[in-house]
């Protein structure tokens, strides 16, 4: 940054010291200005116990002409800059000053390098994630979900509540820094009551004997069937025991005849003819799907006390 002192094209009134003794002092900072862009302030100090007039300015936006500025006061003025310029911003003024009838005059200034405007200053304002809740059944167990993902982080309180946090070079709208979401309120949706659990009724499968076509081409059913009980431990599936038959769920072939776990929330069981001198009759393609339902939970029972 540096002053600069500047009397080209003014005129100047009275005796050389008395006109050197009066002048300006311009000084101009820059600053990151909230949610983006750079403050610039300028402050112009009064050198004489009168008061002076400000006569030119080669910023009248930033300091009109006529202002007035007390003796030994100083002004503050301030502008915006929102794209980092590619020179130096220059603040010159002229003030006046009238002393036993004559008029003094003093030009000064100062400016503002551009790398005084720091790159950290731009900052992209973003818009604040909406954060799922997740509220099970049963009382108190409302909380957050997972935290959408972005230029910021988030951190969970004590009292439940949670703060998102914009990284460096970020910010939400309104400036803000960062942002807080109360503690979810619960439902209280209650539970539902547990159905009782009787074992599953496995129905035995129907032999239908192969059908032998003039060809000698055997006709075969193949058959899947599923098992789908509370939780996932329960969830087995079995593919009926058929000579011709091959059965085979993502491109791998099944055990006949015998129960197997499902693996995925939902199995597709293909059967094909082992070869020519079999054709499946009727369904070839089974999807089976097994549901989320929860087990039930033991109820807690609460500790003998002694009384």
């Amino acid at each position: 940054m540096m002053t600069l002192a500047l009397a080209v094209g003014f005129a100047v009134l009275g005796v050389a010291g008395a006109a050197s003794a009066h002048h300006n002092t311009v000084t101009g900072t820059v600053t990151c200005k909230q949610g983006g862009g750079w403050t610039v302030t300028w402050t112009i100090a009064n050198s004489e116990t009168i008061s002076e007039t400000i006569t030119q300015s080669n910023r009248t936006a930033v300091l009109p002409v006529g202002t007035v500025i007390g003796g030994s006061q100083t002004r503050t003025v301030t502008e915006t800059v929102t794209t980092k310029p590619t020179s130096a911003i220059n603040l010159t003024v002229q003030g006046k000053w009238v002393r036993d009838g004559q008029n003094i005059y003093s030009t000064n200034g100062d400016s503002v390098e551009v790398g005084e405007f720091s790159d950290g200053c731009n900052v992209t304002t973003v818009t604040a994630p909406s954060v799922p809740v997740v509220d099970d059944c049963g009382p108190g167990n409302a909380r957050f979900g997972t935290v959408p993902s972005g230029p910021w982080t988030s951190t969970s309180n004590a009292d439940g509540s949670l703060t998102i946090t914009a990284d460096p070079g970020y910010t939400f709208p309104n400036g803000q820094r960062s942002v807080t979401y109360p503690e979810p309120t619960d439902s209280n949706v209650a539970c539902p009551t547990p159905p009782t659990t009787n074992p599953p009724v496995v129905t035995p499968p129907v032999t239908t004997p192969p059908e032998v076509l003039p060809a000698q081409v055997l006709v075969v059913r193949a058959g899947a069937r599923r098992i789908d009980k509370c939780g996932r431990q329960g969830d087995l599936f079995k593919v009926a025991k058929r000579d011709g038959v091959v059965y085979t769920a993502k491109g791998k072939a099944l055990r006949q005849g015998v129960w197997l776990k499902a693996r995925t929330r939902t199995v597709t069981v293909r059967a094909t003819a082992a070869d020519a001198s079999y054709r499946l009759q009727g369904r070839s393609v089974w999807t089976l799907t097994f549901t989320r339902k929860a087990c039930a939970q033991a109820p807690e029972v609460a500790p003998h006390t002694g009384a």
